[in-house]
């Protein structure tokens, strides 16, 4: 007995002087899996800002988009274009007054980024909640434009990417999120029964879909036709400030994450604060 009273007392003394047991000494190989940089998931980095300035503005409206390329078929661009939509890529010298704005803390807002590995898809927002919103909607060149009215709606372009080689494909299309949440019931992952769930109803205008194949320095923007205001264009990137008419752009910058370096380009700016006019717009 006295032999181990005299061994608590030893290793109560060392333990005092840092005694670990064998088992809970931090290796040196431990250490140095827990100092290397952390490996980065494989998938799409996608970044995003909208550009806002007032109705008709030149650059937005016009000078914008004469040094982008149309993206999508002859079909769908005129499509499109018949419902106040457009959408192109800037590549190369980018404009002066593109790259000015996207660096402006009043007039580029809602910079977000992006991680899909685990996510396929996500809606970027484009404006916010309206009471009431009436478009005319063209979904066939052959047929005739149809009447929507919406209660609460919230328009944004869902956008799925996907890598390929080493450019990445985004596929966009134009969604509104309308109304109140509603109860719905779909079937149960086996199979077996129905599950309830909560959902606000989405119009999803497929038709209107396009993709855009997008290099690391490359922009796709996406915008309306100001003198085109009863559209879907209208619809998503028209909004008011101050009892003043707006006019937006989204912008699009998408990467991949692994394999190849980091990005060097300068963030889009997920830190980036609401425009002046944007938080006019949420006071009134």
């Amino acid at each position: 007995m006295r032999w181990a009273w005299w061994a608590i007392v030893v290793c109560a003394l060392a333990g005092a002087g840092g005694c670990l047991t064998r088992a809970a000494r931090p290796t040196a190989e431990s250490v140095a899996r827990s100092l290397a940089p952390v490996v980065p998931v494989e998938g799409v980095y996608l970044e995003s800002v909208i550009l806002e300035r007032p109705l008709g503005d030149r650059f937005l409206n016009r000078d914008l988009w004469t040094d982008a390329v149309p993206v999508g078929s002859q079909e769908t661009r005129t499509l499109l274009n018949e419902n106040g939509l457009r959408a192109g890529v800037l590549s190369g010298s980018l404009p002066p007054r593109f790259q000015t704005l996207l660096e402006s803390e009043s007039e580029s807002l809602g910079g977000r980024g992006l991680t899909f590995a685990m996510r396929k898809e996500e809606v970027l927002p484009t404006s916010g909640a309206s009471e009431r919103c009436e478009f005319g909607l063209l979904a066939d060149l052959a047929g005739k434009r149809a009447p929507v009215a919406l209660k609460q709606a919230r328009a944004g372009v869902m956008v799925r990417p996907e890598a390929q080689g080493d450019r990445v494909k985004v596929y966009c299309e134009p969604q509104i999120q309308h109304g109140e949440k509603r109860e719905w019931l779909r079937p149960s992952a086996d199979g077996t029964g129905f599950v309830k769930f909560e959902e606000v109803p989405l119009a999803r205008y497929s038709v209107l879909g396009f993709d855009a194949s997008l290099g690391r320095s490359e922009y796709l923007v996406i915008g309306w036709q100001a003198d085109q205001p009863d559209t879907l264009g209208a619809a998503l990137f028209a909004v008011e400030a101050n009892g003043q008419p707006r006019q937006r752009v989204l912008v699009v910058r998408a990467r991949q994450t692994s394999p190849g370096p980091a990005s060097d380009l300068p963030s889009l700016g997920p830190a980036r604060r609401p425009s002046i006019a944007a938080e006019a717009a949420k006071g009134r």
